[in-house]
């Protein structure tokens, strides 16, 4: 990842000069300290890159919560609360199984 353009900056520079500027004004803009510290900031970037399972994101992502203060634990555990929301959700899209006739009788034979 070092020394390499991340994928969006590379297509946001393809679309033009005006785009490219918007988005990283919009990157400063929203990654800026504010209720949130810029360390908590790069925190939820790097859980959210995480959840998404974006391993380019992962890296960026860490690189700045690095330059930020953020700790390799709080690196680690803000990882571990994304994993979990990503496992909830998966918990969430099976639940649809529920909702399935054919897999409630399947159930209720077996009882």
């Amino acid at each position: 990842m070092i020394g390499q353009e991340p994928k969006s900056e590379e297509f946001t520079q393809a679309l033009g000069e005006e785009v490219d500027s918007a988005f990283k004004k919009l990157i400063f803009l929203i990654l800026k300290e504010g209720a949130l510290s810029a360390k908590d900031k790069a925190l939820i970037a790097l859980a959210c890159s995480v959840a998404v399972r974006c391993e380019q994101c992962v890296q960026r992502h860490k690189e700045t919560a690095r330059k930020a203060g953020a700790s390799r634990e709080e690196m680690l555990e803000a990882a571990a609360v994304a994993g979990l929301v990503r496992m909830g959700s998966g918990f969430n899209a099976a639940a649809a199984l529920l909702d399935d006739d054919h897999l409630k009788q399947f159930s209720d034979d077996k009882r």
